[in-house]
């Protein structure tokens, strides 16, 4: 049965943004700096939000670089019933032929993510991002685009010399949330996102803001203005749901997935008819789910 909530019409979610790992089975570097988050984050551990979230998307976890396919093969054997689809690790830069042949070959792939957020803009190779964003294209895989507020900038001007790739913004490009819509930096976050929003095929995820705040109450304050300006921005029909479980219930100032949920709609204004969108339309006909 349907979850209900916001409002007396049945509401389920397909959740676009979720992770799952195993440091026993991964090299996961960078849990090392993350000490409120387990070692070990599995499909029975996630929230669902009382059955709200009924399918998920996968989203690859930063294990080593070398360990791309071997993760987005462990998660496929999974026992994972609400697993709608893979977004897999893979070095865009490398535009690696054979791997996106391997990682197409899982039914349950269905785009790549090479986070960008710990490299400088400088060392981008730009070219060679926009080749293997002309691969994807072609092979009719998404991108997931993982990168900070102060980086939307070169990523519009990569995303533009491939404007038939289809690629998601996760996070909202991770506003400064502490600061707000109107600082200086809350500006320049709005300008960048609306130039990415101008791509024919570009979308958004509403997630991982929790995460990014560290002041509880300038995350009250000002999570809802970067919300509303994502989705007038992108618009419902662009727009996707994700809870960034479990970063972003552990890290940040952390949230549950029905507090997060709850703060959309109420941030957004939604409408059924977006809202349908928001929870599940627009996630489904991104990743083709």
């Amino acid at each position: 049965m349907a979850a209900r909530g916001l409002g007396d019409r049945a509401v389920t979610l397909l959740d676009s943004h979720v992770h799952v790992w195993d440091a026993a089975v991964f090299d996961y570097p960078w849990l090392d700096t993350a000490p409120a988050l387990p070692r070990q984050a599995l499909p029975d551990d996630i929230d669902r939000a009382d059955g709200l979230s009924t399918r998920m998307i996968f989203v690859e976890a930063d294990r080593a670089r070398d360990q791309g396919l071997l993760e987005a093969q462990w998660v496929d054997a999974t026992a994972w019933p609400e697993l709608a689809g893979i977004v897999a690790f893979a070095d865009l830069a490398a535009s690696d032929a054979r791997l996106f042949d391997e990682l197409s070959a899982i039914d349950r792939v269905v785009g790549v993510r090479h986070p960008l957020q710990n490299a400088p803009t400088h060392t981008w190779d730009v070219p060679a991002l926009a080749a293997g964003l002309h691969e994807l294209a072609r092979r009719g895989l998404t991108f997931d685009a993982c990168v900070r507020h102060t980086q939307l900038a070169a990523l519009a001007e990569l995303l533009e010399r491939a404007p038939e790739a289809h690629i998601v913004l996760d996070h909202l490009g991770k506003p400064p949330i502490d600061a707000g819509l109107d600082s200086a930096a809350g500006r320049a976050w709005h300008d960048a996102v609306r130039r990415i929003a101008a791509l024919p095929h570009a979308h958004v995820k509403l997630s991982g803001l929790a995460a990014e705040a560290r002041d509880a109450a300038a995350y009250g304050q000002h999570a809802d203005a970067f919300l509303a300006a994502g989705v007038d921005a992108f618009g419902a029909d662009r727009a996707m749901i994700g809870s960034d479980w479990p970063v972003s219930a552990r890290t940040g100032v952390g949230t549950t997935l029905t507090d997060w949920v709850t703060r959309i709609r109420h941030a957004t204004g939604a409408s059924d008819a977006e809202w349908v969108l928001l929870t599940e339309g627009t996630a489904a006909t991104f990743y083709g789910v």
